[in-house]
Formats: C-alpha cells, structure tokens, sequence
C-alpha cells in the first residue's frame, strides 16, 4: 500500500466519524442547552477541518493558495453543518472554528511536507513521507478521541 492509498482510506475514515457524529448529534439536538452545543460546534469543526485540511494537502500536490481557499470553504461547511443543530451563535462558532482550524491543518502540511519553511535541517527531508503517515495517524487518532469524548459527554 502506497502513501495515497494510507492517505485516502484515513481521508475517508475521518469523513465517515464526523458524517457519523453529525448524524447522532442530530438526533439529540433538542436535548441540551445552547452553551453545549456551542462547545460542541467549536471542538467538533475545529479538530475534524484541521485534520481533513492536513490530509488534503498530503494528498494533493496543488497551489498552497487554492488549496488553503479548498480548505477553509470545506472547514467553514463543516462548521456551519455543525453549527445549525441550534441557534446563530453557534453556527458562527462553528463556522470561524472550523475556518481557523482548516487553515492550520493547511500550513500544518506544508510544514510536514517541507521542513525548510521552518528552518528545519536537510536531514528531516529523508522521512518525509514517514512523517505524513505518523501525522495523520496521530489526527486521526485525536479525532476519534475528541469525538469519543463528546459522545460520552451526551451520556453525562
């Protein structure tokens, strides 16, 4: 299995968490109170936009500018999707959480896949693709716990 494979099989796993996620929160819209589901617009657009962001400039070799303006509109949906369960402050929430955070995700690539805009030493260019894969592990892995602690806050 190459990168790209890695890359889109964790691409399309992180889809099916927040589609999943979105799907429960829908159901239990009606339950909670609006400070709950402002943290859960802010904390849910925000992680899930940063970590897709990150992969989509892994997997696609385009302009950093295109694809920063692909990223933020793809955050700012998600956020917005996130956002709607209940009132317009928390759809605004959403919204700039899930914008910053896919303009993170953004530059965060662009750091992983070229260490120089850091300053970084030539010897981190040798574990490049080593780093994409640890990268989005570790974002997949901070999804599904971030995730799992909003699930279980439904139960508290």
């Amino acid at each position: 299995m190459n990168i790209t494979q890695f890359l889109v099989i964790l691409f399309s796993v992180n889809g099916l968490i927040g589609l999943w996620f979105y799907v429960v929160m829908y159901k239990k819209r009606k339950l909670f109170t609006d400070r709950f589901w402002m943290v859960m617009a802010m904390v849910g657009s925000g992680i899930l936009s940063l970590n897709l962001a990150m992969m989509l400039f892994f997997m696609f070799p385009f302009n950093l500018g295109t694809l920063a303006i692909i990223s933020t509109i793809i955050g700012g949906g998600i956020g917005v999707l996130f956002g709607a369960l209940t009132r317009f402050q928390s759809l605004l929430a959403g919204f700039s959480q899930g914008s910053i955070g896919a303009i993170m995700g953004t530059m965060f690539g662009a750091v992983v896949e070229n260490p120089a805009l850091c300053g970084l030493p030539a010897a981190y260019f040798i574990d490049v693709e080593q780093h994409m894969m640890l990268f989005s592990l570790f974002g997949t892995g901070l999804v599904i716990s971030t995730f799992g602690l909003l699930f279980y806050s439904l139960r508290v």
